[in-house]
């Protein structure tokens, strides 16, 4: 799994190292407390749709979109790096190219998942424009592994062992190619045959809430996950209030690029009420109060914490940004000056 996780996770970071350079944020949308109901796959169902309901978390990245903007390229060209960092994006998209056989910008869409209590279950749904021979070939030279080729409900599947893990490569149409571990890639297409439910609840209702974004992704936290989080930072201090956290059943993030103006998007869902409101106030007093205990912020840090917008309703809490690219340009600028 690991190898071929690391391409995807080399794309990933290339347009994270690009929106790093503008300077990303947060933002979301209010959504219906009530659970929408359980979308129903058909055969030319989207890629989320796709997603099994086993999983616990589910995030997607607009791979070509945001490999081809032109205000995250210059700003990765123009950003400074270390030595062995490709100095442009074309060169970094050559490096993945060279050593995989395979060109990002092809995807259009990656929807990865996984069960976060779990280091056997995860897999992903990519869609572009790709020639499964050719890639599989790539796939094959790259990671020097023949790949074994099994059927599975009429779709074959190619399994290769990378660094002692298996990985699972199955081309569910002429433009969707689903890859993971074994289960994970057969739940899917048990999901698009409708032998198995797809992604439903909280989950589901806070990663569609976030509309058609660039990137965005909701995760379901156990209870003891949100304990242990806090627990290392109450190690630092005591916070007055931030046990409400504890209740956090769903959190959240979608970022979105429209021209000059950058959105951000946290949404956070609470096992109840009280705690959302708890929650709020906590986070309207520290960017109240942060300004005031700490006086060398620099003021376009103090600005941006008062276009930082919370809102609440029931138990969804919502935190949104708007910022331009020029504004962030400056925010870089002032810190790397702090």
């Amino acid at each position: 799994m690991k190898g071929f996780a690391r391409w995807i996770v080399i794309v990933l970071m290339v347009a994270g190292v690009a929106l790093i350079a503008v300077g990303v944020t947060l933002g979301v949308t209010i959504g219906s407390s009530e659970p929408t109901p359980t979308p129903t796959p058909t055969p030319e169902a989207e890629a989320e749709e796709l997603v099994p309901g086993d999983a616990n978390f589910v995030a997607s990245i607009q791979i070509n979109t945001i490999l081809t903007d032109e205000d995250l390229i210059t700003a990765y060209n123009e950003a400074s790096k270390e030595p062995d960092i490709p100095e442009t994006v074309d060169e970094a998209l050559e490096e993945i190219e060279d050593e995989f056989g395979i060109d990002p910008r092809d995807f259009s869409e990656g929807v990865v998942f996984g069960d976060t209590e779990s280091d056997d279950y995860f897999g992903a749904i990519v869609t572009g424009t790709f020639d499964p021979e050719a890639l599989i070939e790539s796939i094959e030279e790259a990671t020097g592994e023949e790949t074994a080729i099994s059927t599975y409900k009429g779709y074959q599947i190619y399994t290769m062992t990378v660094e002692d893990e298996a990985v699972a490569i199955c081309f569910l149409s002429d433009d969707t190619v689903a890859v993971g571990q074994a289960d994970a890639v057969k739940d899917i297409i048990d999901v698009k045959e409708g032998d198995k439910s797809c992604l439903s609840g909280r989950g589901y209702d806070t990663y569609t809430a976030l509309g058609d974004v660039w990137i965005k992704g909701a995760v379901e936290l156990p209870e003891e996950t949100m304990s242990e989080i806090l627990d290392e930072i109450l190690e630092e201090g005591e916070i007055p209030g931030l046990e409400a956290f504890e209740d956090i059943e769903v959190a959240g993030f979608g970022l979105d690029k429209e021209g000059e103006n950058i959105s951000l998007q946290i949404k956070l869902y609470f096992s109840n009420a009280e705690s959302a409101e708890d929650a709020e106030d906590v986070i309207s007093s520290i960017i109240t109060l942060l300004p005031l205990i700490s006086p060398d912020i620099p003021p376009e840090v103090a600005d941006l914490l008062e276009e930082l917008s919370i809102s609440r309703s029931d138990s969804w809490l919502t935190i949104t940004l708007e910022i331009t690219v020029d504004e962030i340009e400056e925010l870089i600028e002032a810190l790397e000056e702090a």
